[in-house]
């Protein structure tokens, strides 16, 4: 299947399909029974559903020994927490970046209109959360923008998650999987016109639709991709 045709399948309105290596609904529901109920998502606040959250999960744990995580897109920290539980014990770095509820008035001129700026959790929740899962050594939580960070980013990335400003996804495609690893996976959250955002939809597919990317696979709003060269 090309990617362009995988696009047309994912993208249709007649629900999930159920190719191996397309979507895997049976698979995906699996590891969200098993993996996407570790967290209260409502007290969070995050917005993954479970069979997300077990499907980051899984893609975590496949991220090499001694390997690095970049997230655009922290919120409370919900996704952040799956991250860190499916790479648990073989030292992966954690790089998750948001404003937080810094910069408000800088916040209010930029927002995509999906979060209420007024409740957004501070970054100190987010480290206290993380250093509560025997973690603060392994996530650095960056206060800021995803496209002011890029420009002094040197590191090699083995997994990179996107659900930042839905505005933006094309921007933090093209500023971040330059430094994606050949085998490194990028996935896209609310990806999907039907179950997340037709912008961040319209983008995705313009990123992912050439032969450096492989592997695509759609799990409810997530695209995802391996890169292939």
């Amino acid at each position: 299947m090309s990617n362009a045709d995988f696009f047309d399948r994912a993208y249709a309105d007649n629900g999930p399909k159920i190719l191996n290596g397309f979507s895997r609904p049976v698979y995906h529901n699996l590891m969200g029974a098993l993996y996407g109920h570790q967290f209260d998502k409502m007290g969070y606040g995050g917005m993954i559903r479970h069979t997300e959250a077990g499907m980051l999960y899984e893609w975590a744990s496949e991220v090499p020994r001694g390997g690095t995580i970049v997230e655009i897109g922290c919120y409370g920290g919900l996704s952040t927490s799956y991250l860190v539980k499916g790479s648990e014990g073989r030292d992966v770095q954690i790089v998750s970046i948001d404003p937080f509820d810094s910069d408000l008035n800088v916040q209010a001129e930029r927002t995509d209109g999906c979060v209420a700026l007024e409740d957004k959790p501070n970054k100190e929740l987010v480290a206290e959360r993380m250093a509560g899962l025997g973690a603060g050594d392994r996530v650095t939580l960056i206060e800021g923008y995803s496209q002011e960070v890029v420009k002094d980013w040197d590191r090699a990335i083995d997994f990179l998650w996107i659900d930042g400003n839905h505005d933006q996804a094309y921007l933090d495609y093209t500023d971040w999987s330059p430094h994606l690893k050949v085998g490194g996976r990028i996935g896209f959250h609310d990806a999907h016109p039907r179950y997340g955002y037709p912008q961040v939809a319209e983008d995705v597919r313009k990123a992912l639709d050439s032969d450096q990317w492989t592997r695509l696979e759609h799990v409810k709003s997530i695209i995802c991709a391996v890169k292939a060269r």
